[in-house]
């Protein structure tokens, strides 16, 4: 994520039915300030009229989301965040917004995944920056020895 927004190579997905959301003083406010930043998360948001806009896309990897929420706590992040934009060093609240986000797109635990999924998930673990941790720092990988695995079936 934080690749794609310094890039701003974060795909969008387009909404099939546009999702009108109402916006606070502050978040649309923020929404004014930090458009390119949205964008460059994978938001498409237009005005609408009044406090209502629309939300046309979002980022690809979170359209099992509800997209107005997320906007929402997208929003309430970036007026945190303050002036970051795509091409700069990150601040730690844009770190923390990028980490929240790849953490809802993850696969949870459950998610049934075809071979060749995993094997892809495998493979862009080992091309990223760090990959042992997710972004809150939670092992993602655990080594066990051989020795453990046979004790596991007593073959000692």
């Amino acid at each position: 994520m934080r690749r794609g927004f310094l890039n701003r190579a974060i795909p969008s997905q387009s909404l099939m039915f546009p999702v009108p959301v109402e916006l606070g003083p502050e978040q649309a406010e923020t929404m004014e300030r930090a458009g390119d930043a949205l964008q460059a998360l994978g938001f498409v948001v237009e005005p609408f009229g009044d406090a209502t806009w629309v939300i046309q896309a979002l980022p690809a990897q979170l359209g099992h989301l509800d997209p107005a929420k997320m906007l929402h706590e997208v929003l309430d992040e970036l007026r945190l965040a303050g002036e970051d934009t795509p091409g700069v060093v990150l601040s730690p609240q844009m770190e923390k917004l990028l980490a929240s986000m790849a953490c809802k797109a993850a696969v949870k635990a459950g998610n049934r995944l075809q071979d060749r999924e995993m094997e892809e998930l495998l493979h862009q673990m080992e091309s990223a920056d760090f990959f042992s941790h997710c972004p809150h720092g939670r092992p993602v990988i655990k080594q066990i020895p051989r020795r453990e695995i046979e004790k596991w079936f007593r073959r000692l």
